[in-house]
């Protein structure tokens, strides 16, 4: 492996986006299809906690995981303003919009859950993303379980547990 190699890699990128040929997409994922801005934040998130439920299964990395929590409960945030709000998911451009829109709206009456997982995310995430902390498994293991109850209870919230793919991908919970 060499700087021809990467070159080489790096051109291989290019040309695909530049022809628009970057392969069939993954016809299993039924979200991928879906014409509606929510299922696609709502699978996005499905797919998301599917992959985190494999990692616990498999090689536990706690990093991913917690990363991938975070994604998740941000997705389900999205597909939750966008479903029953006339936002679209190009409205939010940086994540602190999605937290202080959910806020606003009280989903989780006077717990404060979304400025609570903002307020530990602003402080904390790029700490573990850049490994200035590092996540241990009970802490990726407990931001799991967050991210599919935060899911699960917009998913019932807004009455699309049909649409919800948590079921189709593994046992849940």
């Amino acid at each position: 492996m060499g700087l021809r190699d990467v070159v080489g890699a790096l051109e291989r990128v290019e040309q695909l986006l530049e022809d628009g040929e970057t392969g069939p997409a993954q016809d299993s994922l039924s979200w991928q299809r879906a014409e509606d801005d929510a299922d696609i934040q709502l699978g996005k998130a499905c797919a998301m906690l599917g992959t985190c439920r494999q990692l616990r299964q498999g090689t536990n990395n706690h990093v991913s995981i917690v990363e991938l929590s975070f994604n998740a409960i941000e997705r389900s945030f999205q597909f939750y303003l966008v479903e029953m709000t006339a936002a679209e998911s190009a409205d939010y451009r940086k994540h602190e919009e999605v937290f202080d829109d959910i806020a606003a709206r009280n989903i989780f009456s006077d717990e404060a859950v979304a400025g609570r997982i903002d307020a530990f995310r602003s402080e904390h995430r790029s700490r573990f993303y850049y490994d200035i902390d590092r996540p241990g498994r009970d802490f990726a293991e407990a931001m799991h379980e967050l991210a599919e109850e935060v899911h699960q209870y917009l998913v019932e919230f807004a009455d699309a547990q049909s649409r919800c793919n948590c079921d189709e991908s593994c046992t849940h919970k």
